[in-house]
C-alpha cells in the first residue's frame, strides 16, 4: 500500500512541475461514483500524469474525488495513430516530426510519455505518428 502511495506522490509531484507546459483546455470530465484516477485517465485516453497535472486539487492518493466534480482535461486533438516509428540513435523530436510531415506539437500530443523538451527519447521507443 505504501509503495503505491509513493508512486502516486511521485507522479503528482512530477505533474505539478510540468503543469505549465500542458494545455488543459480539453472537454471537462464529470466524476462518477466509483471513479479512480487511473480509470478516468484510461477512459479519456490520457496519462495519469496529464490528469493530475490539469487537476492540482486531486491529492497524491487520488482519494478525494467527488461525484459530479468537474475535472479539467488536456487538449487531446491529436487524432489516431496512422503509423508508428521506432526511435533510432541521434533522433530528435523536431526531425521525427518533420520526417512525417507533422508538427512537433502533434508528435508530443500523440506521445504523452515524451516530455515537453523532448529530452527523454529512448532508442527503440515506439512512437505514435498521427
Amino acid at each position: 500500500m505504501f509503495a503505491r502511495l509513493s508512486l502516486f506522490a511521485l507522479v503528482a509531484s512530477l505533474s505539478a512541475l510540468g503543469t505549465n507546459a500542458q494545455t488543459c483546455n480539453g472537454q471537462a470530465y464529470t466524476v462518477i461514483q466509483g471513479d479512480t484516477c487511473i480509470a478516468i485517465a484510461d477512459k479519456l485516453g490520457i496519462t495519469l500524469a496529464q490528469l493530475l497535472g490539469c487537476n492540482p486539487q486531486i491529492n497524491a492518493a487520488c482519494s478525494n474525488l467527488i461525484p459530479d466534480e468537474q475535472l479539467a482535461t488536456p487538449s487531446t486533438t491529436c487524432g489516431p495513430c496512422i503509423t508508428s516509428y521506432t526511435v533510432q540513435p541521434g533522433d530528435i523530436c523536431v526531425n521525427i516530426a518533420s520526417e512525417f510531415g507533422i508538427t512537433l506539437e502533434e508528435l508530443l500530443c500523440a506521445n504523452p510519455a515524451i516530455n515537453p523538451g523532448c529530452t527523454n527519447l529512448q532508442i527503440n521507443q515506439v512512437l505514435c505518428i498521427v
